[in-house]
């Protein structure tokens, strides 16, 4: 039987936490976000018995909206 392992829990991001996120990678250089983007996407990947933290998702994603903009 598979043992989930649990990443060290970070608080979750709030609204106002997701807004400075996005308004801090559209002020950054190109390389900048897609910078950023490479290390969520590495934080993010999925391997065997681990839960992704809902933090490291938000921060793909808030990541990815800005990089698809470029």
């Amino acid at each position: 039987m598979a043992r989930f392992v649990f990443a060290i829990e970070k608080p979750v991001l709030s609204r106002q936490d997701l807004a400075d996120l996005q308004r801090k990678l559209a002020t950054m250089s190109i390389t900048g976000p897609q910078d950023f983007y490479r290390a969520a996407y590495y934080r993010c990947r999925l391997e065997t018995a681990v839960v992704l933290p809902a933090r490291a998702i938000q921060e793909l994603v808030q990541a990815w909206k800005v990089v698809r903009k470029i």
